[in-house]
């Protein structure tokens, strides 16, 4: 337990490089480990260099200040920016040696205007619009957009690329955009076009989608021990990396009929044990409720409406003021973990982790 904390994350790094090692393995396939979101909540830096030590070819992020800060901290791997970038930061891009998604005419125009200014080159990768209908250079146009990209030499076309955008669920879209994807792989190489990097798995068609693994797998939850489904319990060679604590800060008896929390939502039915955390939804757990935390390797209902910056629990039993309470991560025989949340929460694991709020420290370790 950290002594200096009312509440703090750990996350455990040498599950990042474990986890990154059997992705590769499980998969036999390259690993781009995506670290957009802050890693997903849990620290870009951290867990891209540790992502990297466990055998990531790649990091994927969204915006070119993530891939600023894996630069500045001294990460040398390949980083791919998968979204949009302005005209300043493809300057930025270029000196930095980073790969930049290149997905219609403008930005084709501007990439190739920045390198040529810059006397450089500019590696990219080609984005392929398959259905997810977001961006992307359509199917039958791709060799010869591939054609005009590469013409003034001041773009390396390094990758092609496109986005399921339901694997996560048995839907004929997936084929769909499978056939469309492959059927633009095939055209690129008669036409001796191929780029190196060729990647359209996320991660979970890195799992149930074999035939979309290609040169790259895109994978983000499982690198984090993240379940791809929230019902799908991952293998279980993959281990969990992060987990929240806090410290009990009250443990007292309310007598019967006595209100809790704002709104009195919740009235003791009888004299109850009533406990008090220093975790709100100001720190990132919903005011939502159903929710629970483990305490003494038990399940204890939060009750009362939290507020930002405390939360009340039935305790079973008295514990001591201090006493280490888990609300994600495992204690004794019980656990929570995100894929808990998310199905109480009717939402994303994703959505959770990064909405952790930056006030409740992160402390890494290893193992």
């Amino acid at each position: 337990m950290n002594p200096s904390h009312p509440t703090w994350i750990e996350i455990d790094l040498s599950a990042v490089a474990h986890n990154c090692a059997r992705i590769v393995q499980d998969t036999s396939t390259p690993l781009m480990a995506i670290v957009k979101g802050d890693a997903y909540g849990h620290g870009a830096v951290e867990v891209g260099r540790a992502a990297v030590a466990g055998g990531a070819s790649w990091l994927g992020v969204a915006r070119c200040c993530e891939a600023r800060a894996l630069r500045e901290a001294g990460i040398q791997a390949p980083i791919l920016v998968l979204g949009m970038v302005t005209p300043e930061e493809v300057d930025e891009a270029i000196s930095q040696r980073l790969t930049l998604t290149l997905h219609d005419p403008e930005t084709l125009a501007l990439f190739s205007a920045r390198a040529r200014a810059a006397h450089r080159t500019l590696g990219v990768h080609l984005k392929v619009e398959t259905g997810l209908g977001r961006v992307g250079v359509f199917p039958e146009e791709v060799p010869a957009f591939a054609r005009k990209a590469t013409a003034g030499g001041s773009l390396v076309l390094d990758g092609m690329y496109s986005h399921l955008a339901v694997a996560d669920e048995d839907h004929p879209l997936n084929e769909l955009q499978a056939k469309r994807f492959r059927t633009v792989v095939q055209a690129m190489e008669s036409e001796g076009m191929r780029p190196r990097w060729v990647h359209l798995a996320n991660s979970a068609a890195a799992y149930w989608l074999p035939e979309t693994r290609y040169d790259l797998v895109r994978v983000g939850n499982v690198v984090l021990g993240m379940r791809i489904s929230i019902d799908r319990p991952l293998p279980e060679a993959y281990r969990p990396v992060l987990s929240w604590k806090a410290r009990l800060g009250s443990c007292r008896v309310l007598p019967e009929g006595w209100g809790v929390g704002y709104g009195q939502t919740y009235v003791t039915e009888r004299d109850e044990l009533i406990g008090v955390i220093p975790v709100g939804y100001g720190d990132g757990l919903r005011r939502i409720p159903g929710n629970q935390v483990l305490i003494g390797g038990e399940r204890c209902p939060v009750v009362g409406r939290s507020c930002l910056d405390q939360s009340m629990v039935r305790l079973p039993r008295p514990f001591p003021v201090g006493e280490e309470v888990v609300v994600v991560g495992s204690q004794g025989g019980e656990a929570i973990w995100f894929h808990d949340l998310a199905a109480l929460y009717k939402t994303t694991q994703v959505d959770i982790s990064t909405h952790l709020h930056s006030r409740v420290p992160h402390i890494y370790k290893h193992g």
